[in-house]
């Protein structure tokens, strides 16, 4: 998915098992077909769900502004918003009511809600920890308002944020209803701010791995990404630890990142293919660093101390600033940061 932002994450747990798939009368017996995903995404644990979750096929980032006003209105909302959770991403049937009142659910899903690997990711912003509430002295170090990045042209409105939520599935009728839902039960304690939708490359997916997507540009998208199935590599960069500085509650928890990026595709689509491949630094149809062989190849930056094979502006290059002129630090993948857009 296109997308990235800051915001922090925390929460704590439990596990849930998936009923199995049996196979029909018309299977076919000579294939060996590989066993399905679990539907049902575990909403408790160590870790919240949806930072290191198999990448989904839809998402919704919403920002919302609080108009609770005390510390036990916070904490009101911050269970309701626990439960609400727990049913959209367990499952379960929709309470029926007397039909002379507003329905407790949109209906989009049908009377029994079945998640597609359903995912909601609660994070709170910089502004959370202002004078409203008391809570200045429990702000991790690293959580801060997005700033400027050169060429930006942000519009206010549509930055920042008190509370964020990522939602994630299969389908994007999924994390509407999900969305749709929360905003239903906080009438009186949340403002949508703003929102995003995203989606991933699905093309060939239901046929095989996904693999690496592709971004709305036709290049590969996340060749570098760090491996989010490696513990080790998980706690380096992505989760906080007890480094005397991260209050006690948000240990074990992330920084979120979400940056609004606009595609100016119409010239894109007018711009020379190897032009293109300049810029990005790889080859379009494969993702290989220009000159070499393979997607995941080493650039290999030593061997090109003049820029001549991948320029320094390339956007591989670019987004990987340590040893980009040829250092000793190999292409590592993205760094999780603390801003919100």
């Amino acid at each position: 998915m296109n997308t990235t932002r800051r915001s922090l994450l925390t929460a704590a747990g439990v596990t849930l098992a998936a009923a199995p798939v049996r196979a029909q009368p018309h299977t076919i017996e000579t294939a060996t077909l590989p066993a399905p995903a679990p539907l049902v995404v575990p909403y408790l644990g160590r870790h919240q769900a949806g930072v290191v979750t198999p990448q989904p096929y839809s998402g919704l980032f919403a920002s919302f502004d609080l108009l609770v006003e005390t510390r036990e209105e916070l904490a009101a909302l911050l269970k309701l918003l626990t439960e609400r959770i727990a049913f959209l991403t367990q499952g379960g049937l929709v309470p029926p009511l007397d039909p002379g009142f507003p329905p407790a659910d949109s209906g989009i899903l049908g009377p029994v809600i079945r998640p597609e690997r359903l995912t909601m990711t609660l994070a709170v912003g910089a502004s959370l920890f202002d004078e409203r509430f008391g809570l200045s002295a429990l702000r991790p170090p690293e959580l801060v308002e997005m700033t400027d990045f050169p060429n930006d042209a942000l519009d206010g409105d549509l930055c920042h944020g008190d509370v964020m939520l990522q939602i994630c599935a299969e389908t994007p009728e999924e994390t509407l209803h999900a969305l749709r839902d929360v905003i239903k039960h906080t009438p009186d304690t949340l403002s949508l701010r703003w929102k995003q939708e995203g989606f991933a490359a699905t093309h060939g997916a239901r046929s095989g791995p996904l693999g690496t997507g592709r971004n709305l540009l036709g290049f590969k998208d996340g060749t570098a990404n760090a491996d989010s199935g490696n513990p080790a590599t998980m706690r380096a960069l992505v989760w906080t630890q007890a480094d005397g500085e991260t209050p006690a509650w948000a240990q074990d928890g992330s920084y979120m990142v979400v940056r609004l990026i606009r595609n100016y595709v119409e010239r894109w689509d007018r711009t020379p293919l190897g032009e293109q491949e300049q810029i990005f630094g790889r080859r379009r149809d494969d993702g290989a660093p220009l000159g070499l062989a393979q997607e995941h190849d080493d650039p290999r930056y030593t061997d090109d101390p003049r820029g001549e094979r991948i320029p320094f502006d390339a956007h591989i290059r670019l987004a990987n600033p340590v040893g980009a002129r040829g250092g000793d630090a190999p292409l590592t993948g993205a760094a999780t940061t603390t801003r919100m857009a």
